[in-house]
């Protein structure tokens, strides 16, 4: 798993990025060419008042001109658009369900043996191995382009390559 440790320098930089704390960031998983963190790798378990919640999003983008950039594909219908293409195309379709494997994979990959103890005891086995990108059970379904775009950054993402390239995405300099 390719990932970077968070400096402190890192983490106050992805603050100003985000205008909050990030918590549970485990390591930064894409930079721009700039060297400035633009995809933050996130824990996939945290504890909220001693209950163990999944976490689904390991790749939080976190610069904000890819952001706005997103977004506005989102407003502009972006997503109806990859949910059509997905629904024509088989190959399209296997690609993404390959993509969200590697995904539960690596979440999986991610805990601790003792995380793993606690998933099986606490019943959310099933969450974490048929839940993919972002938590989505339907990997024929577009959730958000944000998590696809910095999948993509982080690792690959056939969705988030299509945007990227078919829009001429970029993180900022």
């Amino acid at each position: 798993m390719q990932c970077e440790p968070a400096t402190p320098e890192d983490l106050e930089i992805v603050a100003t990025q985000l205008g909050r704390r990030p918590k549970m960031v485990v390591g930064i998983a894409a930079r721009c060419p700039a060297g400035h963190p633009s995809v933050v790798l996130n824990h996939p378990l945290h504890r909220k008042a001693g209950k163990l919640i999944p976490f689904p999003t390991l790749f939080w983008l976190t610069c904000p001109a890819l952001n706005r950039a997103v977004s506005r594909l989102e407003m502009a219908g972006q997503i109806q658009e990859l949910e059509t293409r997905l629904a024509e195309d088989d190959s399209l379709a296997e690609a993404l369900h390959q993509d969200h494997r590697a995904y539960v994979e690596e979440r999986w990959q991610l805990l601790s043996p003792k995380d793993r103890e606690e998933v099986h005891s606490s019943g959310l086995l099933k969450a974490f191995e048929e839940r993919g990108i972002g938590g989505m059970a339907n990997w024929r379904s577009v959730k958000c382009l944000h998590l696809h775009v910095a999948h993509n950054l982080a690792r690959k993402n056939v969705l988030g390559a299509l945007v990227a390239k078919g829009h001429g995405l970029k993180p900022c300099e």
